[in-house]
């Protein structure tokens, strides 16, 4: 697996070129498939957990005014929640966060839950859901490490679509 350990980039800037220049073609192989994206999408992130799947599909290109990401989840090979319902561009709906510690996650808010989607460079991955006004922490969703957020074409896809931001 290749993975970019690289410095956030500053406000205004863009980052590094081994992450602007990424192609399909030289990181295919390090996104393993996922039975909610289909066979012209990325699994961009996925997660198992008992019988249920949750994924986050992508189209291989995506700008901000073409292409999608989509979140997708299933319990025992039903889908059971979409996110965003039709397929559109993701500026808006999704934000992108790549730490300085290598972990990076994507985040989403649908009817009040907060959803986000975290990849640990050191440890597993999981999803977190807070719901609406909800005092307590969040529930967490624990499963194996997917460290596909951290690969340089997903992270170009995120910079090109326009949900990158710094932290």
């Amino acid at each position: 697996m290749v993975l970019a350990i690289t410095v956030t980039p500053a406000q205004g800037q863009t980052p590094a070129s081994s992450i602007t220049n990424a192609t399909w073609k030289q990181y295919r192989d390090e996104y393993m498939p996922s039975p909610l994206c289909a066979k012209d999408e990325i699994a961009l992130w996925s997660c198992m957990e008992h019988q249920r799947v949750f994924s986050l599909c992508s189209s291989r290109v995506v700008t901000r005014t073409s292409g999608y990401m989509q979140y997708r989840a299933s319990d025992e090979g039903k889908l059971t929640f979409m996110f965003p319902s039709v397929k559109r561009p993701p500026k808006g709906v999704f934000k992108y966060t790549s730490f300085m510690n290598g972990d990076a996650s994507v985040e989403f808010v649908n009817n009040g839950y907060q959803y986000a989607l975290f990849d640990s460079f050191r440890a597993g991955s999981s999803i977190f859901v807070t719901a609406p006004g909800s005092p307590q922490a969040p529930t967490e969703i624990q499963c194996e490490s997917s460290q596909t957020l951290q690969v340089n074409y997903t992270m170009r896809l995120m910079y090109d679509s326009g949900v990158w931001t710094q932290d």
